[in-house]
């Protein structure tokens, strides 16, 4: 990817695929779309993102971010510790943000084609260069209506459960604080990591304090 960002990308996208499989997928983000403090602040593990596809304006694949990663562009020289502050840096040496980047591992979980939406893997790849935005409310509400997709690809990709906590606290918010939805979604996980006692509790640990 360029350096030259297209305005029109960042009024809806944040990031462009990089690397692509059948599950998962690195995105790239753009420098001037993190500099936007509400899309910062939404860009954490555990958030559910959409990748819009190039070559099919109907379909579109969700993922959960699962890793984020900050490295520098500059395959020759690694980055060093200067003793600066992050004001001294961009004054003394503004050249070093530039070679910056943050890369999103993201596994897929469900698609959209045609307007409907399927809480399972992706049918088709998606393609590198395909941009990555922010869902909405409405579809993360409909995405987590049933968890069972993302447990499934939680456990299959031996992923962190903890990130299951993120996506369940801001699903729970959505819906107004709905204690029903939080207990019946603590039961499906308490049957899904029944063989795996200290994650289960340190997820539910986590979701009793968004109950509070």
């Amino acid at each position: 990817m360029t350096s030259a960002t297209p305005t029109n990308a960042l009024n809806e996208h944040f990031a462009e695929v990089i690397f692509s499989t059948n599950e998962m997928l690195i995105a790239q983000c753009y420098k001037e779309a993190l500099s936007n403090k509400p899309l910062k602040s939404s860009v954490f593990q555990g958030s559910i993102i959409k990748i819009v596809s190039s070559y099919d304006s109907s379909y579109e694949a969700f993922g959960l971010i699962a890793k984020i990663n900050n490295s520098s562009l500059d395959s020759v020289h690694r980055p060093s510790a200067l003793g600066l502050t992050s004001k001294e840096l961009e004054h003394l040496q503004p050249q070093v943000f530039d070679l910056l980047r943050k890369e999103l591992e993201i596994y897929l979980f469900a698609y959209k084609e045609e307007g409907e939406i399927y809480n399972y893997s992706p049918s088709k790849p998606m393609m590198i260069h395909d941009f990555v935005s922010k869902t909405t409310n409405d579809e993360v509400l409909e995405l987590t209506e049933d968890i069972s997709s993302l447990v499934n690809l939680v456990k299959r990709n031996q992923l962190k459960p903890d990130l299951l906590s993120n996506v369940i606290n801001l699903s729970y918010k959505l819906r107004k604080n709905d204690y029903k939805y939080l207990v019946k979604t603590g039961q499906e996980l308490s049957l899904a990591f029944a063989d795996e006692f200290d994650s289960l509790i340190q997820v539910l640990k986590r979701l009793s304090k968004a109950a509070i």
